[in-house]
């Protein structure tokens, strides 16, 4: 297993590799192409093997990828920046990690394709860095993480373990590269020697291109996907015939968790939905769930569970915690100390539980959860509630400072077209949650902030909501709005 292009290309020169910005390459035109690139990189001084990365704005385009894939094959570290990043936010990703260089696909001069296949890149040690990967940045500055091509490549087995490839699979790209679960689906279509097609959402984002990302589906005849909660969601409601039209084998649902009326409505469209839990200190993936899926959902506390770890994974529970060791893990924090156990397992700040049946199950970060007049408040509890109440497209439920129950359950509502009647919201509500998780402050949006991955972008709602709150008080919320 390899995750080099020039790899693939002699062991399978013929096989579709990528589609991309309306082109068919076989991995060995590809590999032509990203040679070609070489002499760029040599002019921009760029070292290969060196600790130091390379900065690439992915942008998805074919020249984006022809980088990509000439990073990996030369060991040379990636540092993968959104397209959207301000100019300071950029400065601050490149100047941390001291990359060679910055490059701009859109900035590349065309180059021409080597008449040769006689290519001389030597295989790069397993240890080497294949990307410092910023964290979501949903709070906060990001953290750089460091994941080796070990890691990746342990990724690219344990993934091929729990959903088996078979002749003919074509994976749909649509989450971002800047984040994990982008690169790593690139690096196991490479590994897997299957086909990526890149699918890029127009000027509005994912969500609003659902509509074209369901037909791509079916023109491109795609069997692996990987999509967020939202995403699904959407796709089930503009295009719920989509099961009957794409070739679709196994669809990695993951980001967040994702609730049971959700995973009940993809199943009765017979989506072959598999819940997965990972972060991007593991390359993506650490326990997904079993393929085929299995007859009975998999519930607790209102959320699906996740499976069984990959192969070769090993998780813990310590004081309501999950920590996770094995070969996907990543080397470190870029500038920080060594943030593992002395057994090598790390403390990912996810509460979970590892039922001996059921498997894992993820119930929200540490940190976001809501002490009320010393009661415990899961967000991601309320949020699945909100989503399950008529009328209610999107959610996001946070804590707000208060003297007396010293937090505050708060929600951001994103609701559908037509009239909003909050007495009827909590009357499903009563029926769902506890008095003392339910709300006690709402905002309504037009349109919740996201990430380019469809996630909801936490820190930009918390923001924009504050001074937008509207008490609901216990007496008086039974009143519509």
């Amino acid at each position: 297993m390899s995750l080099s292009v020039f790899a693939a290309a002699r062991a399978a020169p013929q096989l579709e590799a990528l589609v991309c910005d309306g082109q068919r390459l076989s991995f060995s035109a590809l590999a032509r192409r990203v040679q070609a690139r070489r002499g760029q990189f040599e002019a921009l001084g760029v070292q290969p093997l060196s600790a130091r990365p390379v900065a690439l704005v992915v942008d998805g385009t074919l020249a984006m990828f022809e980088c990509l894939y000439l990073c990996f094959a030369l060991g040379v570290p990636l540092l993968p920046l959104h397209p959207r990043l301000t100019g300071p936010e950029r400065e601050q990703l490149v100047a941390a990690s001291s990359a060679q260089c910055t490059i701009d696909p859109s900035e590349l001069e065309a180059v021409a394709e080597p008449a040769s296949s006689a290519w001389d890149f030597s295989a790069v040690p397993e240890q080497h860095t294949l990307a410092w990967v910023p964290s979501s940045g949903s709070t906060g500055h990001p953290k750089l993480v460091e994941l080796s091509h070990r890691a990746f490549l342990a990724l690219c087995r344990a993934d091929a373990a729990r959903v088996p490839p078979e002749v003919g699979d074509r994976a749909l790209l649509c989450l971002p590269l800047s984040h994990v679960g982008g690169l790593s689906l690139v690096a196991r279509a490479l590994s897997a020697r299957r086909c990526c097609v890149a699918f890029r959402p127009g000027s509005a984002g994912l969500l609003a291109s659902v509509p074209a990302l369901a037909e791509c589906l079916v023109a491109e005849r795609i069997t692996l996907l990987s999509l967020v909660p939202a995403v699904l969601a959407r796709l089930l409601r503009e295009a719920p015939e989509i099961a009957a039209r794409a070739p679709l084998r196994a669809i990695l649902l993951g980001g967040q968790a994702c609730s049971p009326e959700l995973f009940a409505a993809a199943r009765a469209r017979g989506l072959p939905v598999l819940t997965s839990y990972g972060l991007t200190e593991t390359c993506s993936q650490v326990s997904t769930l079993a393929f085929p899926p299995p007859a009975l959902t998999p519930l607790k506390q209102g959320v699906v569970g996740v499976g069984f770890p990959l192969p070769e994974v090993e998780i813990r529970i310590v004081r309501g915690l999950i920590e996770v060791r094995g070969p996907t893990l990543f080397s470190g924090y870029l500038g920080q100390p060594p943030p593992f156990e002395e057994d090598g397992f790390f403390n990912t700040g996810d509460r979970g539980e590892l039922d001996p049946e059921l498997g894992l199950f993820v119930f929200g970060r540490e940190s976001e959860l809501i002490i009320s007049g010393g009661e415990n408040v899961d967000p991601s509890e309320v949020e699945h509630a909100l989503l399950a109440c008529d009328g209610v497209e999107a959610a996001l439920v946070f804590g707000v400072p208060d003297p007396e129950f010293g937090e505050l359950v708060a929600a951001a509502l994103e609701l559908r077209a037509g009239p909003f009647d909050q007495q009827a919201l909590f009357a499903e509500l009563d029926q769902r949650l506890a008095s003392f998780k339910q709300p006690r402050a709402l905002c309504r949006f037009e349109v919740l902030p996201r990430l380019s991955s469809g996630k909801l972008d936490r820190s930009q709602i918390r923001e924009q909501a504050a001074p937008r709150l509207l008490p609901v008080a216990r007496g008086s919320r039974r009143a519509k709005a």
